[in-house]
């Protein structure tokens, strides 16, 4: 560095031009202020309907499970708020590779007496060399967090995805089972109507017309149940898709494959190359190891290298460099690595319990839809059965052959062997819809290249 006489324009031309260099790296401020209008739509033709190299999704015709999935993936608002959360993670990634800025220092001595013939000028430009070694290993570090980040990001859409299904499905059978229950209790009113005129007409004993009604109201209270159940699971439903309780959602019928066991086996074996919570925990372990690394590399002597300059009072001038080093003797950065250790060390086991957790939960859903499967073969066996003593039982009630109350209960029976085999079916499709989002079936499997480790 040149230092040169406080009377040459040089010195001030620097330094403006050292000043204007530095506004103009500097970030300014702008307001953005939160709005307050409610974000819900009010229909579905007014979501974003554009899947990611899909086809735009029609809302006016009645949507599949798997529609609505790509729907609540696209609006839901918590998922907003989350992919804002990958924004942060390259933001870190730009401060971890920034460099530290030099530092300049300047001093000025004006000559108040003495031998001297001139005032004294000193400077300094210093920068921190110990970053630079560390540089390398937090931007893997940083790297590593922001792969994290989109990860667990892609690990909730495909949570809402997998939810969004199961509401369909539950709406879906929500909406059968009320209209099984209108059915059979249109059914009772008749009887009920025709049982009023019998008794009236002395052709019918009273205890005998009571049981239509008792049935009646036995209906009625499971229809109710059933009714704000269905509006349970629509309101739910809205608030994935971003709109209001109240919007018209139409449904397609459910169809959710079964996946064969032995494909079942091969997307066990390769859980944690493809399952987006636990690639974030990879990529979190990679993150503990960077830090490691650059905790170790900044255990050496820390560097800084400066050069200073300036004249004093005889107007002698001098320049030369300084280096400056942090002795490792008491300190040594040993207190942050032994934190990276145990961090990377609570890591690891916290993958291993979560690759467990996930290979039980992947067992145990299977066994419950094996279950399930043997449930709804008997259930629907006792449907078939109750089906037709009702349908011989309407026939031989008109002909006189049997009374009200075998009636009543038959179809009392019949709705009851109807609703719980479309409850089985609901709790099937529902778990399909959990196992494959467990096995993350579907998404593609993360190579070590280039990938988490």
């Amino acid at each position: 560095m040149i230092f040169r006489n406080p009377t040459n324009p040089f010195i001030p031309s620097a330094i403006l031009l050292a000043a204007a260099m530095t506004l103009a790296g500097c970030a300014s401020y702008r307001a953005r202020p939160l709005s307050l209008a409610p974000p819900l739509r009010i229909d579905l033709a007014s979501l974003d309907r554009t899947p990611q190299g899909g086809r735009v999704i029609d809302a006016t015709r009645p949507l599949s499970p798997q529609a609505l999935a790509a729907l609540a993936v696209l609006n839901d608002p918590a998922l907003a708020a989350a992919r804002a959360q990958i924004g942060i993670g390259r933001a870190q990634i730009f401060a971890a590779g920034l460099l530290p800025d030099p530092n300049i220092q300047g001093g000025f001595g004006a000559l108040l007496g003495g031998p001297g013939t001139a005032p004294s000028i000193s400077g300094a430009l210093a920068q921190d060399l110990a970053s630079l070694i560390t540089r390398g290993a937090r931007l893997h570090a940083a790297r590593a967090r922001a792969a994290e980040i989109g990860a667990n990001v892609m690990w909730q859409e495909w949570q809402v995805a997998s939810q969004a299904e199961t509401l369909a499905v539950s709406l879906w059978a929500d909406r059968r089972s009320l209209a099984t229950l209108d059915a059979a209790r249109s059914t009772l009113r008749g009887l009920v109507a025709t049982s009023r005129q019998a008794v009236a007409s002395g052709n019918l004993a009273i205890d005998q017309a009571s049981a239509a009604q008792a049935s009646l109201a036995s209906l009625d209270t499971a229809h109710d149940a059933v009714a704000q159940q269905e509006q349970t699971d629509h309101a739910a439903l809205a608030a994935l898709l971003g709109v209001t309780p109240n919007t018209p959602i139409p449904l397609a019928r459910p169809r959710i494959p079964r996946l064969p066991h032995g494909v079942t086996r091969n997307l066990v074996v390769t859980l944690a190359r493809r399952r987006p919570d636990l690639i974030a925990l990879r990529y979190g372990y990679r993150a503990a190891d960077a830090d490691l690394r650059a905790a170790i590399l900044a255990q050496f002597p820390l560097l800084s290298l400066s050069v200073n300059g300036g004249s004093d009072t005889s107007r002698v001038a001098s320049l030369g460099p300084t280096i400056s080093l942090n002795l490792p003797i008491f300190n040594g950065n040993r207190g942050n690595i032994a934190v990276a250790k145990a961090t990377r060390r609570q890591l690891d086991a916290a993958f291993t319990a979560a690759l467990g957790v996930a290979q039980g939960q992947t067992d145990s859903a299977e066994q419950a839809l094996a279950l399930l499967g043997a449930e709804r073969r008997a259930a629907k066996a006792r449907l078939v059965s109750a089906a037709t003593a009702a349908h011989a039982a309407r026939r031989a009630y008109r002909a006189g052959l049997i009374d009200a109350r075998i009636e009543t209960d038959l179809i009392d029976q019949a709705a009851t062997r109807q609703t719980e085999l479309i409850a089985l079916d609901q709790k099937n499709a529902a778990g399909r819809i959990a196992l494959a989002s467990l096995l993350g079936a579907g998404l593609p499997v993360v190579s070590h290249t280039g990938g988490a480790p």
